[in-house]
């Protein structure tokens, strides 16, 4: 089996790809490689491709996501190319690596699933015309679909395309501490579209100390935030024993999104670490709090319930317990498992 992947690199999607060929155990098969400080022991890896994305899908890339930068390129010439490479039962993650599968599927015979971590199907505007044609006809012809959230499954549904729920994992914690610091804590990978500077005017407001880690894009985009916000402590790329343990030292993890459909990794690792959650209504997380935090419709609101868990150690306590006991079902095993036992169909 192949768990295939456009891009390794810094971010979600490249995590939940690894994680699945190490555990189900399957060939991670890669048209493109970053730079990336994640794990890669026990990962049958294969890179079809090297060198730097063509100017020309950079540019094409930047209409749809500009602040995601180059890295971030759609490599449709490799996309192609990669039909007569890959061979046998394919996870194509994300529906542009699923035109892979498409053409695989046409020209050779052969089926496919691919797994959709944010549907353009509901984007409005003329220039998502032909991004949501494309991903139409890939859900149509796949023989499994497979999401990480509820919203995503939603959406598809509501355009005719049966899919299945399969939630991005952790590694809980085999014991989380309970005794915090007055720390809330905030992970991505960060740039302009996840509005870093609302983090920045929390961190104004709350009685605790705000820290933003995680990479970014540009380091110019950093450098600019940190000089307007002294307030925060922005960390920049951390090796991963750094970033647990400010996982096991912070009371709360606080998350928004803005019409992003997929839970946030971040928001996973902080629960299997034991932390209370925020997110807003704009990210698909929200679908996991359950009695383990608060879910707002504004950054204004978000300081109140930081306040509120700051100031309460019995509140924090009873989050910090129910975050670790959701977690615990969605260990990166679960996820694997249903993956495996779904991907049988096309063998």
């Amino acid at each position: 089996m192949n768990v295939v992947l456009r891009i390794l690199w810094k971010g979600g999607v490249t995590r939940v790809a690894l994680e699945e060929a190490r555990l189900i155990p399957a060939r991670l098969v890669v048209y493109r490689r970053e730079k990336t400080n994640y794990d890669l022991s026990n990962v049958d890896l294969q890179v079809l491709f090297q060198g730097r994305p063509a100017r020309f899908y950079t540019f094409l890339t930047s209409i749809y996501a500009k602040q995601r930068g180059s890295e971030a390129t759609v490599d449709l010439d490799r996309i192609i190319k990669a039909k007569d490479l890959i061979k046998g039962p394919s996870l194509f993650h994300d529906q542009f690596a699923g035109l892979t599968g498409y053409l695989r599927k046409r020209d050779h015979g052969e089926d496919y699933a691919v797994y959709i971590h944010e549907t353009s199907l509901d984007n409005e505007g003329v220039k998502w015309t032909f991004p949501k044609m494309l991903e139409k006809r890939i859900l149509r012809h796949s023989k499994l679909v497979m999401t990480n959230s509820y919203w995503n499954k939603r959406i598809m549904e509501e355009q005719g395309f049966a899919s299945t729920v399969v939630y991005p994992g952790c590694y809980p914690k085999e014991k989380i501490n309970l005794e915090r610091e007055k720390l809330v804590l905030t992970v991505s990978l960060w740039d302009k579209g996840r509005k870093p500077e609302i983090y920045g005017e929390i961190a104004k407001r709350i009685k605790g100390k705000m820290v933003l880690a995680g990479s970014w894009v540009s380091e110019e985009d950093m450098n600019e935030f940190k000089r307007m916000y002294p307030e925060v402590d922005v960390t920049g790329p951390l090796p991963e024993q750094e970033l647990q343990r400010l996982y096991d030292r912070a009371s709360v993890f606080i998350r928004f999104g803005y019409h992003e459909k997929g839970p946030g990794l971040g928001v996973l690792e902080a629960m299997a670490s034991g932390m209370p959650v925020i997110v807003n209504d704009g990210l698909g997380s929200r679908e996991l709090i359950k009695d383990n935090g608060f879910v707002v419709k504004e950054w204004e609101e978000a300081i109140d319930r930081v306040n509120e868990i700051l100031e309460s150690e019995n509140l924090r306590r009873e989050f910090s317990k129910n975050s670790w006991e959701i977690a615990k079902s969605l260990h990166w095993k679960n996820h694997a498992e249903k993956v495996k036992e779904l991907m049988e169909k096309l063998e």
